[in-house]
């Protein structure tokens, strides 16, 4: 199933093109693709749960269009993204409630300790924005972003961040925060993926396969 393609095709054209604009230059960890693979898990959580798809549809589509604002200022992109939806969304004449609910998962989506997902709808964009970070797509975006920012792939220096430490650190942790029991399910498998790998590199990286 076309899970993506199916939710872009329930939105605005117009909504659709601009969201994707913002994402041009952008990191391939965070680019479009990133987006889609978002907008993808939300539609299929979102089914699965019986969320109301039209504030999530909305709120994956627009949930990182203040990334590359956020690399410019370094203000949260989480707090850009919804303040961009409140004008774009306005722009296509929606109502102050279903935006205001827009932005509230938008900002939701990057969990802190002052605003963690409340809503089913802010719960599922949380949970479709970390499994993206886990799995086979998790592994490649770790790789990926190291690249970027000038990261090895591999460092003896106990003190230099790395892929192996980034899964360590972090995506080892991602599947016990994930809130809806969707989300929950296909975790297990990424994170069993993910595990695999990372054995295997330390395997290879001894020269013991």
């Amino acid at each position: 199933m076309e899970y993506a393609a199916e939710a872009l095709a329930s939105l605005p054209p117009r909504l659709v093109e601009t969201a994707r604009r913002y994402f041009d230059g952008q990191d391939p960890a965070h680019d479009w693709q990133h987006n889609l693979r978002v907008i993808a898990l939300c539609e299929r959580i979102g089914r699965e749960e019986g969320a109301d798809m039209t504030v999530l549809r909305l709120a994956a589509l627009l949930h990182d269009i203040g990334r590359a604002e956020e690399r410019r200022t370094g203000e949260c992109h989480a707090e850009i993204s919804a303040r961009e939806a409140a004008v774009l969304l306005r722009d296509e004449g929606v109502d102050e409630g279903l935006i205001a609910r827009v932005q509230s998962a938008i900002l939701a989506h990057r969990y802190r300790k002052e605003r963690p997902p409340v809503t089913q709808e802010e719960q599922i964009l949380f949970d479709a924005d970390k499994l993206d970070s886990i799995g086979a797509i998790g592994v490649a975006r770790a790789f990926a972003y190291s690249g970027v920012i000038g990261q090895p792939i591999h460092s003896d220096d106990p003190d230099q961040h790395t892929p192996a430490k980034e899964f360590e650190w972090k995506l080892s942790r991602l599947k016990d925060r994930l809130m809806t029991p969707a989300a929950r399910r296909i975790a297990e498998e990424r994170h069993r993926f993910m595990v695999q790998f990372f054995e295997r590199w330390e395997l290879e990286l001894r020269g013991v396969r």
